[in-house]
């Protein structure tokens, strides 16, 4: 008798097509290509890539969340705090409940974790 077990790992291809808007608050923020929506035990994992063209918006950090910055600039203003520059290859985690304003300088894609 052979049993079906749920997988251990999460897979993705993330081609052109794979992204979606990024919803936040009801207004498209971006596109998403989504890499995992759940942590184990239903705490709070969230894992994609997400990319933008340049503008300016306010962004709320509701969860703690990593980025690791893969293509172009983003500049995030921290209320009442310093502004971070984002470029290839950097990382950066960010705190839960942090307000923001981003405003992406030149076409920006990032791998970002969001956890709680």
């Amino acid at each position: 008798m052979s049993e079906t077990l749920a997988s251990a790992f999460e897979h993705s291809t993330a081609d052109a097509d794979a992204y979606e808007p990024f919803v936040v608050d009801g207004t498209a923020v971006g596109e998403v290509h989504w890499i995992r929506k759940e942590g184990s035990g239903g705490r709070t994992l969230l894992v994609g890539l997400w990319r933008h063209t340049p503008s300016i918006f306010p962004y709320f950090f509701g969860e703690d969340e990593t980025i690791y910055a893969l293509e172009g600039v983003l500049e995030v203003a921290i209320e009442g705090g310093e502004t971070v520059t984002l470029r290839p290859g950097d990382i950066y985690s960010f705190a839960q409940n942090t307000k923001s304003t981003w405003t992406v300088v030149e076409p920006f894609k990032k791998l970002f974790v969001i956890s709680g």
